[in-house]
């Protein structure tokens, strides 16, 4: 007998024993469980374990980075994100919601992993800008932008944009041909900036060496001239012709110092260039200076200073009136400080103004008054006032707070000493080597002692020293006979640390790619502070130097070669570099130096 075939939507109804109706329902659901979607979620899990193998792992011990705490935190937060996509997705949801919102959660934790550790790699100082992580095409997989038109275009690595009549950089200057003669131009002034990025160069100059047809290119890096190389002199003038015309400066004024600006990006970094262009013997002189703003931006907790001294810079500001000093040689600082304590005061309850030649930066709430020399000419000249007459203009509208960005001539140390020091506070940038000599220099200008003491009411006075490459610095034990040169008892020092250059990657000595085999990178500052009190004033009517000096020294404030010797001592810098940048003059409140010519540290 056939048995008939069932109707094409008809179920078949089996009665089967409990433990099969079980094994059956399961069954079903894994059924139910599509292919596609295990695959959804181990291809971003194997791209997010590649990248931590391949990439992330390899960047955190090139650099010295903790890499077990990275590679935990990492291997949690996988698990995590397949917990969440293996939860919610394929065992707890029974619907196609479940499966995207667990694949959505997974996701959401690898990126964040990824993103944690590109964070913080990349503000950590050990990690120079060139090797941060960034997440485009071009640092991931290789790729390099499609760039349209010629050859040229493909070839040139910046894009350089000039300012439009805003002071915006919209103004893009457009690469030439490759079969024009000023491809090779381009080409080559890209390189020089590039050189000097690389080099980590807070400022370029192109200048005339003295030999014929000769220039010399170098860098400032770190406050230390570095010698790059030497180029013809038809070439030189080129390379500078492209700059300023990019600045839209005048090309063909060889004489005249101009000024202008540039922004320049390369792989998604954008940096500023202040162009300076001006006349000397032998030709003419170019200079760049990378992001000039951010250079000369300090917090007043960045500067630097001792707790101490920091109090002490507190009190002075804080008073108000009469006039503080404000000392340091020559590209040591100075510009960043007077910003940074001219900020300290409130730029909104109160009138602060600065005097410049050249500002630096812009500062919220404080009005900017310029003074061209080119325009003032000799004698106040009809094309504008001297220095000394337009700080005079400005006290006497009774502002607040003014800050004198240079003490030029006698003329205006004049002016500073006789303002209404109950109603105004100065301060006077000036380039001195110490306190006390700031305050002598300060006297002399002004030409009348008691004129210029009864106007002091503080003095602070800097310089600069290189901070160690904490990637490559190295330890060792202080001698007893050095210790004993720099007055500190045996045995209270374990070790300090000297610069290095080199790390050991797989047991093989190589340059350090943090500093580039410098063994210094980046720049700290050393303070002195003083306040100026009755007893200091009359010591400076008097003429008594030697008997400032010994006040200054009874006071429990540190001196310039002090603080340096803490800051070796805590592995900030060494003592050669303290050496270098403090030895050629002793600073205001130092003592005699002992047998190795340094005073002690200061103390903690």
């Amino acid at each position: 007998m056939t048995t008939p075939p069932l109707p094409e939507h008809a179920t078949l109804l089996i009665d089967l024993p409990g433990p099969a109706l079980v094994l059956a329902e399961g069954a079903s659901k894994m059924i139910l469980l599509s292919l596609w979607k295990p695959i959804l979620v181990l291809l971003p899990m194997v791209g997010w374990a590649w990248l931590i193998a391949k990439v992330y792992d390899k960047h955190a011990a090139q650099f010295f980075l903790p890499r077990r705490k990275w590679n935990l935190l990492h291997m949690c937060l996988g698990g995590l994100a397949l917990a969440l996509a293996v939860g919610l997705g394929l065992v707890i949801g029974e619907n196609e919601g479940a499966f995207w919102a667990g694949l959505g959660a997974m996701l959401v934790v690898l990126v964040a992993d990824l993103a944690a550790y590109a964070m913080s790699a990349n503000k950590d100082e050990r990690v120079p800008e060139k090797y941060h992580i960034r997440f485009n095409a071009e640092t991931i997989f290789g790729e390099k932008k499609k760039v349209e038109d010629t050859s040229a275009q493909a070839k040139v690595a910046l894009a350089i944009r000039s300012q439009d009549e805003k002071g915006k950089y919209t103004v893009a200057v457009a690469p030439p041909l490759a079969d024009s003669p000023e491809y090779a131009v381009r080409t080559a002034a890209e390189q020089v900036w590039m050189n000097a990025v690389k080099a980590r160069a807070s400022q370029l100059d192109i200048g005339p060496t003295g030999k014929d047809n000769q220039y010399g290119v170098s860098y400032l890096v770190d406050g230390m001239r570095i010698g790059a190389e030497v180029v013809p002199a038809q070439n030189a003038a080129q390379i500078m012709n492209f700059w300023k015309a990019a600045a839209k400066l005048d090309v063909s004024d060889h004489r005249r110092k101009q000024m202008g600006h540039v922004q320049v990006e390369q792989h998604e970094v954008k940096r500023i260039g202040r162009i300076t262009s001006i006349g000397v013997q032998g030709g003419m002189r170019l200079t760049i200076v990378f992001d000039p703003e951010q250079a000369v931006t300090r917090k007043q907790a960045e500067l630097g200073l001792l707790d101490m001294q920091m109090a002490e810079l507190k009190a002075i500001v804080s008073d108000g009136k009469g006039v503080v000093l404000l000392a340091a040689p020559a590209d040591m600082g100075r510009t960043t400080t007077m910003y940074a304590i001219t900020k300290m005061h409130d730029a909104y309850t109160t009138n602060v103004q600065t005097v410049e030649l050249e500002p630096q930066g812009a500062l919220e709430g404080v009005r900017t008054n310029v003074w061209d020399p080119q325009k003032a000419g000799q004698d106040a000249a009809p094309g504008g006032a001297e220095f000394s007459t337009t700080l005079r203009s400005i006290l006497r509208r009774d502002p607040d707070v003014v800050s004198v960005a240079e003490l030029l001539d006698a003329a205006t140390a004049k002016e500073v000493a006789k303002a209404d020091h109950e109603r105004t506070r100065l301060y006077v940038s000036m380039r001195a080597p110490d306190a006390l000599t700031a305050i002598q220099m300060y006297a002399k200008a002004v030409g009348d002692l008691k004129q210029a003491a009864d106007s002091l009411h503080g003095v602070v006075a800097q310089r600069l020293v290189r901070k160690l490459c904490t990637n490559c610095r190295v330890a060792y034990p202080p001698t007893a006979d050095m210790l004993k040169k720099l007055v500190i008892p045996e045995g209270k020092i374990q070790q300090l640390y000297r610069k290095g250059g080199q790390v050991l990657i797989k047991n093989r000595p190589e340059v350090c790619p943090v500093c580039n085999g410098g063994g210094y990178i980046g720049q700290e500052a050393l303070f002195e502070v003083y306040s100026i009190g009755p007893e200091e004033r009359s010591l400076i009517t008097q003429g008594n130097l030697q008997g400032l000096r010994a006040t200054l020294r009874k006071r429990p404030l540190p001196t310039i070669q002090q603080v340096g010797l803490r800051k070796a001592v805590d592995g900030i810098t060494s003592i050669e570099e303290v050496m270098r940048v403090t030895s050629d003059a002793p600073a205001a409140g130092a003592a005699k130096p002992a047998a190795g010519g340094t005073p002690e540290p200061a103390p903690a």
